[in-house]
C-alpha cells in the first residue's frame, strides 16, 4: 500500500482543521506515548495555535506574550486538537518566564 501525496495532504488538513491550543507546564518528566496531557500544565499559558501548510507539512505556531503567565519555570509543552485532546508533548531545559521575554514555539509535522 502507498499513501498518496493527496492522502498525506488530507491527513495534514484534518490536523490543521482540528488544531486547538498550545500550553506550557512546569514538569521535567520525560514524555511518553501514553501521555494524555501535560504533567503540570499552567492554564494561564494556554494560547490558540496558528498554522501554515505546505506539501505534506503542517507548522503549528504558539506564542506567549511578555505580559502573560509570568513567574513560572516552564519545561514542558503540548499541542492539542479537538478541544483539548493532547496531540504531542515535549520537555526541554527550563525557561524562567518573566515580563522581559515572550516564548514562541513552532511544531513542524511532516506526513510521510
Amino acid at each position: 500500500m502507498v499513501l498518496t501525496t493527496t492522502g498525506k495532504n488530507a491527513v495534514r488538513d484534518l490536523l490543521n482543521t482540528n488544531k486547538d491550543f498550545g500550553q506550557l507546564g512546569t514538569s521535567t518528566t520525560a514524555p511518553l506515548p501514553s501521555d494524555t496531557g501535560l504533567i503540570s500544565g499552567v492554564s494561564a499559558s494556554q494560547q490558540a495555535l496558528t498554522s501554515s501548510t505546505a506539501d505534506k507539512t503542517l507548522v503549528l505556531s504558539y506564542e506567549l506574550n511578555s505580559t502573560t503567565a509570568n513567574g513560572n519555570t516552564y519545561a514542558e509543552f503540548e499541542n492539542t486538537i479537538n478541544s483539548g485532546t493532547n496531540f504531542n508533548r515535549v520537555t526541554f531545559a527550563g525557561i524562567q518566564k518573566t515580563a522581559d521575554l515572550e516564548i514562541q514555539i513552532q511544531t513542524t509535522i511532516f506526513v510521510e
